[in-house]
């Protein structure tokens, strides 16, 4: 069967799985590899356009909405304001306030997406949650607004190239983090075996079972996170899913017959 149509199987029928029981390792592995390189694809088009809008929307508040300022011995000054300025546009807020008047305590809880440019530090805010603040002085921070915007056209300019970057160490990470969940589900199978009246099943025959096994959770849960749906224990119920999963899949391996 074409590994394609495995994954679309795997998704609903535990009979079909039980067949690819005497797969060789290898496909096994490879479906591994292609399962994750599915299943991140809506999370790389969802990570690439938030990093895009996020850095234009960014470049076009520094242009037209923030006043001439400079950074400098740790601090924030402008000559065209002594007063706090926020503009709100698209769900994004821009804050600048070289007067000391906000803190950071006054930011956080108010904005969903935000960055904050005050006196000496500056402050993200992402999906409701700030982020740890940059202080000037730490960073040794001179710049004016000129240098940058220059910066963040800069940094546009290689955005394919850093989000390219980030999707391929997001892949190897998720994927090398499945094979260690394949391996621990596939050991749960092993040590059952005896329960589910397969004592002849081999720790290479449950490894490949379990390799297709995940592709349901995985699958549920690749599309609650790209949609940004916050689901309480998700690290229980995926792996009550898959296990539940395991067994429904190894009720279909015909029993050895016992000898009268």
């Amino acid at each position: 069967m074409n590994i394609f149509k495995q994954f679309i199987a795997s998704l609903y029928s535990p009979k079909m799985i039980a067949s690819f029981r005497h797969h060789k390792i290898g496909r096994a592995i490879g479906y591994v590899f292609l399962l994750m390189f599915i299943t991140l694809i809506p999370l790389a088009i969802s990570l690439g356009t938030t990093i895009y809008s996020f850095v234009n929307q960014l470049e076009n508040h520094l242009e037209e909405n923030v006043p001439d300022f400079q950074i400098q011995n740790g601090l924030l000054t402008s000559d065209e304001t002594d007063e706090p300025v926020i503009n709100e546009e698209d769900g994004q807020t821009i804050i600048f306030d070289p007067s000391g008047e906000l803190t950071q305590s006054d930011i956080s809880g108010n904005y969903d997406e935000a960055i904050a440019l005050l006196e000496r530090e500056a402050i993200l805010i992402t999906n409701g949650v700030t982020q740890q603040p940059v202080s000037y002085q730490d960073l040794d921070l001179n710049l004016t607004k000129t240098q940058a915007v220059d910066m963040v056209e800069a940094f546009s300019g290689m955005l394919p190239l850093i989000i390219s970057l980030i999707i391929v160490l997001m892949y190897l990470f998720y994927t090398a983090s499945k094979f260690i969940g394949v391996t621990f589900l596939a050991l749960i199978g092993f040590i059952f075996k005896k329960s589910v009246g397969l004592p002849n099943m081999t720790y290479k025959h449950s490894w490949v079972l379990a390799a297709f096994t995940v592709t349901l959770p995985t699958t549920i849960f690749a599309l609650v996170n790209v949609t940004g749906l916050n689901i309480p224990f998700q690290f229980g119920i995926y792996w009550t899913i898959a296990i539940v999963m395991l067994f429904q899949v190894l009720r279909y391996i015909p029993k050895p017959k016992t000898e009268e």
